[in-house]
């Protein structure tokens, strides 16, 4: 059984600062301003703006999450994501995590990630030889959600690498109890640290590194197993579909699949990475197989509802043995409508999206603790369609969607609640409108805050048709010479 099984856990809040025009921005989740956080049912979260407001910084912001607790580097050009002028970024996430003995928690991971003094990458340098930033600081807090308890934040972890520093992380008593079993903990404890800032990785996250560290460790069962928790739900049911992603099944690349898997030896999961071919034929490694034609088959099940008559499979087409010695599959990727046969990069750029954020919106729909992140969810998509498959996840959702979008037509399907506006103010990029009746369009009502205000930020940097035309006109000389 899945340890994901024992737990429901949950976003509720985003603090971001220093990524990409925005230097200071709450995301918090419908399910965040109800009366039970824990409430078992969809929680769904739309935000909008212009172009260039800071939309896709809360994306990045939940991909870097999944990167860290992963046990993944952070990436090469992770400097050119941190905002002009700062010399870092910090990103806080707020869980709420329900244990199957009903024991309820919020959980907080803080994390800091600086760029080394002096340096600002250039796109001319190598990716290889770029190690410009490094995880600063880290914090892992709890606090138990009990009525007859005080509500104060208990750490688990509290890391800051400093050059010189002989502390390798608080608090000291969880320090102390942490080495209390096994003193030479301590000097694999500080090398974990100079390799952790040396490779770019998350300290906290991958302690696991440590060899037995679980059977090693010295405080008790419960934070582990809020560690282990958190990580389980970033892992295995954090889906996060980026605009890279997308790039690569328009241009009919790849199909990129993530594929989990339990590592018994380890006690842990760990993502398996693999690229499908969409062009021709690709190689997939046996051990993978199986799982790969699971997947198609989940989400067969559920697009030839959405698109008509469309089916989608996995051709196998023969074996090979890699050079390495892996035993592959050669394969192909098919659609099917009625009896007409066709390779899957045939189908229209649309099909394509919704196959690829299909299996995420179906653990949505019926995982509590699954949360589906997708940039520009409507790219591609009839909106029409994209209202209907909306409706159904929020009247039916058990988990949480989290999109951005250009399509107005979610503003009339969803609750006002479960949409955030971008605004111009960099240090307020979010906010949800106010003085919305239930009689109110919202769609409607975004334009009127557009053209007239009333709002506490403003969410349009004013474009004026006039001097859009006369900029048009103005290159026409240059145009004939």
């Amino acid at each position: 059984m899945s340890f994901n099984n024992q737990f429901r856990c949950r976003i509720q809040s985003i603090t971001i600062e220093n990524i990409k025009n925005v230097s200071k921005g709450v995301v918090r989740m419908k399910c965040n301003m109800g009366d039970d956080i824990f409430a078992d049912k969809s929680d769904i979260l739309g935000i909008y703006g212009q172009n260039g407001s800071g939309k896709t910084a809360a994306i990045v912001a939940l991909c870097l999450l999944k990167h860290l607790v992963n046990g993944k580097q952070i990436w090469a050009d992770m400097d050119e994501l941190v905002k002009v002028g700062e010399d870092h970024c910090r990103i806080k996430f707020v869980f709420s995590l329900e244990m199957e003995n009903g024991k309820r928690y919020l959980v907080t991971y803080d994390v800091t990630i600086k760029v080394k003094e002096g340096q600002r990458s250039s796109s001319l340098v190598d990716d290889a030889e770029r190690v410009e930033t490094y995880v600063a600081k880290e914090a892992l807090k709890y606090k138990i959600v009990d009525d007859s308890s005080v509500n104060r934040n208990n750490y688990i972890f509290n890391y800051q690498y400093e050059n010189g520093d002989s502390a390798v992380f608080g608090p000291n008593v969880r320090y102390k109890q942490f080495i209390s079993k096994d003193k030479n903990l301590i000097d694999d404890l500080k090398y974990h640290k100079t390799d952790s800032y040396q490779s770019r990785l998350s300290f906290i996250f991958t302690l696991y590194k440590i060899e037995n560290i679980q059977t090693r460790m010295g405080y008790d069962k419960e934070l582990l197993m809020i560690i282990n928790a958190i990580q389980c739900f970033c892992i295995e049911s954090l889906f996060v579909i980026t605009n890279s992603q997308n790039g690569a099944i328009s241009a009919n690349i790849t199909i990129p699949m993530n594929l989990c898997k339990y590592d018994g030896d380890m006690k842990r999961y760990h993502l398996s990475y693999i690229d499908l071919s969409l062009v021709g034929e690709t190689n997939i490694p046996l051990s993978l197989y199986e799982d790969v034609t699971k997947r198609f088959d989940i989400i067969n099940s559920v697009i030839n509802k959405v698109i008509p008559d469309l089916n989608i499979y996995v051709v196998k087409r023969g074996n090979r043995i890699a050079k390495d010695g892996t035993e592959l599959v050669i394969a192909e990727l098919m659609s099917k409508r009625g009896e007409d046969e066709i390779p899957l990069c045939s189908e229209s750029d649309g099909i394509k999206k919704l196959i690829y954020c299909m299996y995420g919106l179906i653990q949505m729909f019926n995982n509590p603790s699954a949360t589906t992140v997708i940039d520009e969810l409507d790219s591609g998509v009839f909106e029409y369609l994209l209202g209907e498959i909306l409706k159904v996840l929020e009247e039916s959702g058990k988990g949480q969607l989290i999109f951005t979008s250009h399509n107005l037509r979610p503003l009339e399907v969803l609750d006002k609640k479960s949409i955030l506006f971008s605004t111009t103010n960099e240090n307020n990029r979010y906010i949800r409108f106010k003085n919305v009746k239930s009689t109110n369009n919202l769609r409607d009502f975004y334009y009127q805050s557009i053209l007239l205000g009333g709002q506490d930020e403003c969410v349009y940097n004013p474009t004026r048709s006039s001097a859009i035309r006369r900029a048009f006109k103005s290159v026409k000389e240059d145009l004939n010479g």
